[in-house]
């Protein structure tokens, strides 16, 4: 009887240490702890040695804000056109270095890698950098007087004709050209020139004028109202010729007759002629920038002293 006691005992025992050593091989726990839920699924344990390796893994990643950085490859840089790779270059905080998978998980952007590119807003620039010239909507016009005005930090030059320094104003005087090129820095932008019109004269009969018209009336009160019309009328050259008195109001000039100072005088001057009777005048307007030049005639009619 104490035989068969024997017998079981050493195989129950040689089940033992087999179950043993089959449970160290498959690295699972020797001691007490529930590695099974009571659902029947793994139990999740964190030992020293994990939380160990974990903290090895987070030691190698940097989180990295996607919303601000890039990631740029060196071998991806080298195939950039020049200007980019020194603008990159200009603008980076550390040095560009090619990422491979052991610095970074490709599955992820948290690349420690990553230049920070922006443009400062106040950052002003070099006018050899500006894309477009800005002027304001701005007219210059052939053969007179135009003002512009610079809001640039380096001198803006109307090609051919002046020059006007930074943050500053200038009036000069253009002729004929078609149009001129504005030059700021490196850039240039070509305003075409708008023309310079021709003045007019117009006449307004005041007074009333036939056969029956007076001399001494006529003489005492405005007979015409000339006026002239120009866009610059500051640059006009205004003369009248004739036996006439003008006063001038502005742009509109008084015409009065002014022939004659006796009832001799005019008895002299219809000696031989028939009645009505006329006595013109002539009005010349000349640009003095432009050199238009116009002239307008109108004539005076009377009948008696």
């Amino acid at each position: 009887m104490k035989r068969k006691n024997d017998i079981k005992f050493i195989i129950y025992q040689s089940l033992y240490i087999f179950v043993v050593c089959v449970i160290a091989i498959k690295g699972a726990n020797l001691d007490l702890t529930q590695v099974i839920e009571d659902d029947g699924k793994p139990k999740a344990i964190i030992s020293p040695d994990s939380l160990l390796k974990l903290y090895e893994i987070i030691k190698k990643s940097i989180i990295v804000d996607t919303s601000l950085y890039v990631i740029i490859s060196k071998e991806d840089l080298s195939k950039m056109d020049e200007k980019v790779r020194d603008f990159v270059l200009k603008n980076q905080n550390q040095p560009v270095m090619s990422v491979t998978s052991s610095q970074v998980n490709t599955n992820t952007t948290n690349n420690p890698l990553v230049e920070k590119i922006e443009q400062k807003p106040d950052e002003k620039k070099d006018p050899g950098e500006m894309k477009e010239i800005r002027i304001g909507n701005i007219q210059l016009t052939q053969f007179t007087n135009n003002t512009l005005n610079n809001p640039y930090d380096t001198p803006l030059e109307v090609v051919g004709i002046t020059s006007i320094p930074p943050h500053s104003s200038k009036s000069f005087v253009t002729g004929g050209e078609s149009s001129v090129v504005i030059k700021v820095g490196d850039q240039t932008k070509t305003v075409e020139m708008k023309p310079n019109e021709k003045p007019k004269i117009g006449f307004q009969r005041v007074a009333s004028m036939g056969e029956d018209t007076r001399v001494s009336s006529l003489q005492s009160s405005v007979g015409y109202r000339v006026t002239i019309s120009d866009d610059f009328p500051g640059q006009l050259d205004v003369k009248f010729a004739g036996p006439v008195t003008v006063k001038q109001q502005g742009n509109t000039y008084d015409v009065t007759m002014n022939a004659f100072s006796s009832k001799g005088a005019f008895d002299n001057f219809t000696d031989g002629k028939n009645s009505p009777y006329n006595i013109g005048f002539t009005v010349t307007v000349t640009d003095k920038i432009a050199g238009h030049k116009i002239t307008g005639q109108n004539t005076f009619i009377f009948g008696e002293w």
